[in-house]
């Protein structure tokens, strides 16, 4: 597919990056010669300078031929106008980045008018991440299929466990409970495993199940914490904005702490029943004056990685607190790892894996439709929930176990209705099921892709 990307910042140069490893025909349309350069140097694609919100650009990059532009610059108006003369200059579809909240609340009454098959927010949508993490906050990371019906949770497995020593199928025998482990990290390796896998300290696992059933297991693995109450975000942008909404609305008590007196005062404004802080977040004695020892979750939310990093490891040391680092750079995610910074939220990669998802439902044939699409386990494992739209005789009615699927993949759910199941080898895929798929080295855009 051809397509086209205004903007080549930090999403828009990794969406770029992530599409044309896919095989499509990328053009990037930027205002900025150096930032050109970067992505043209690193990049198989092609880059044209100029304003992306106007006629003549869009159409030196063949915008009238292609099947998808998508508008992530800093300015959402200028990414809405991009938009719309796409569509009028015969782009097929149109995804607009849209991070104003006051224009992100209202976007809906102009959609259809602009044309927009998508509106992309990455703070909103790490701000989500960021709620799903604190809400389970026994997990690393908080994915959900399905419209919240099944979890996907990271959980890294501490030296004091229970399960150390143990294959996955003693577990489920074990603790009893309808979990599915779909991906095993260890070191730089990425498992999809059997129930024959040992487990061991250390080891990152993506668990599928229910909210219920993996309380369940949290707790029988010893693991599962009182649920958070008090929550100190520092930073003031605009995922500190969403996310302190959304806590609040749970009874959370919640405390923002930034060093910018107009933003204060304009959150001061703006969020009922939240407590905020004029003041420089990475001083220590005044994170431990406002309360960061009796703190539940501290949340690093600032715009320098650094500065989140050295804040993430002083929380973790000095209190008890579940510590979330908002990351940015690819190359500190490994970093943050080995230093012990476990749920790391990243605005660019949530942003993209919504767009790619997006992406390759379009290529979809009839039988099946990508409802979502999640990168795990250290973005090396694909997750895809697939929705089943017509009878495929070669996969549905036969049982599990008689499907031949390609090597490292695995079933981890099917969502039938209501009812959420963690598969058997004698359970079969129907039609109009919600099936999702975990695999390695795979790029799938149709359910039918699983079989060899």
């Amino acid at each position: 597919m051809k397509i086209v990307i205004i903007g080549s910042g930090k999403v828009g140069s990794n969406l770029s990056q992530l599409l044309s490893n896919e095989g499509h025909d990328i053009t990037v349309i930027d205002k900025s010669a150096d930032a050109l350069k970067k992505v043209s140097d690193y990049q198989d694609v092609m880059c044209i300078e100029g304003n992306g919100a106007t006629a003549s650009v869009q159409l030196e990059a063949s915008v009238n031929k292609a099947g998808l532009l998508v508008a992530t610059t800093p300015d959402d108006e200028t990414n809405m106008l991009s938009c719309l003369i796409a569509k009028r200059l015969g782009a097929q579809k149109t995804i607009s980045r849209v991070r104003d909240p006051e224009y992100y609340g209202q976007i809906d009454l102009i959609r259809e008018d602009l044309g927009l098959s998508m509106i992309i927010n990455p703070e909103r949508m790490a701000a989500d991440e960021i709620f799903r993490v604190l809400v389970f906050s026994s997990a690393s990371r908080v994915e959900v299929f399905a419209k919240g019906k099944l979890e996907l949770v990271e959980y890294i497995i501490p030296e004091s466990s229970p399960f150390c020593g143990l294959n996955l199928a003693q577990i489920y025998n074990n603790t009893k409970t309808q979990v599915l482990v779909c991906a095993v990290q260890r070191g730089n390796e990425t498992y999809i495993p059997s129930g024959l896998f040992t487990i061991e300290a250390g080891d990152r696992l993506s668990i599928a199940s229910t909210h219920k059933d993996l309380e369940k297991f949290f707790r029988f693995a010893g693991s599962r914490k009182d649920k958070i109450k008090t929550v100190m975000i520092v930073g003031g942008g605009r995922i500190s904005y969403y996310l302190a909404k959304q806590l609040v609305s749970l009874g959370m008590r919640v405390k923002i702490i930034d060093n910018d007196y107009e933003r204060c005062t304009e959150f001061a404004e703006n969020l009922d029943k939240v407590t905020v802080i004029h003041g420089d977040g990475t001083d220590q004695e005044l994170l431990l004056e406002e309360g960061l020892r009796e703190a539940d979750a501290f949340v690093a939310l600032t715009g320098i990685d650094e500065v989140n990093i050295i804040m993430a490891l002083f929380a973790k040391k000095n209190s008890d607190a579940k510590v979330v680092t908002k990351i940015n750079r690819e190359s500190y995610v490994d970093l943050t790892s080995q230093l012990g910074l476990d749920s790391v939220i990243s605005p660019k990669y949530v942003t993209t894996n919504n767009i790619i998802s997006y992406v390759r439902s379009l290529g979809n044939v009839a039988s099946s439709d990508i409802e979502s699409l999640y990168h795990v386990v250290g973005d090396k494992v694909e997750a895809i929930e697939f929705r089943v739209k017509e009878n495929i005789p070669e996969l549905v009615s036969v049982p599990l176990k008689n499907l031949s699927l390609k090597k490292d993949i695995l079933i981890c759910a099917i969502i039938r209705k209501r009812n959420v199941i963690i598969p058997g080898g004698n359970d079969c895929i129907e039609e109009g099921d919600s099936v999702v798929v975990v695999s390695k080295d795979y790029h799938f855009s149709d359910i039918k892709d699983i079989l060899e």
